[in-house]
């Protein structure tokens, strides 16, 4: 079952995670959004939080920031992405999860069940399972 998320529920979400990390007490260095899924986010927390948005990972070793996803579904992204040498002080937040996604984001907003989630910055006819990350060769 498809189930289309409003831009107002985006909002919303944001705002949830955007509470939540000014309850961390850290001081995060910027937000960076994982392609394509968590950019329109990232750059959304970044005006909440009034942080920079992060255009890629570079020169942040040992920094404190922000990751967020749209999505973890199977776990597979965030895993690539927690794998990286850079990622160790990340703090990884996502609006949708899986239960059984194998990798857990420290905050995330909703639980996905088994939907197939449709978010306003896709297509209507998207495909259930879309993997971006590449792999540098």
């Amino acid at each position: 079952m498809k189930e289309f998320i409003s831009w107002g529920v985006v909002d919303e979400c944001v705002t949830e995670i955007a509470f939540h990390i000014k309850d961390k007490d850290i001081e995060f260095e910027g937000v960076y959004g994982v392609p394509r899924g968590g950019i329109i986010p990232a750059v959304m927390l970044s005006h909440k939080l009034d942080i920079p948005y992060l255009g890629n990972l570079n020169n942040l070793y040992g920094k404190e920031f922000i990751i967020i996803d749209d999505i973890t579904d199977t776990g597979t992204t965030l895993e690539r992405y927690k794998r990286l040498d850079v990622c160790n002080g990340a703090y990884f937040v996502t609006i949708h999860e899986h239960k059984d996604s194998t990798v857990k984001p420290n905050f995330s907003v909703i639980d996905k069940e088994d939907k197939w989630i449709v978010y306003p910055w896709e297509r209507d006819d998207s495909e259930p399972i879309q993997d971006y990350f590449q792999e540098e060769k």
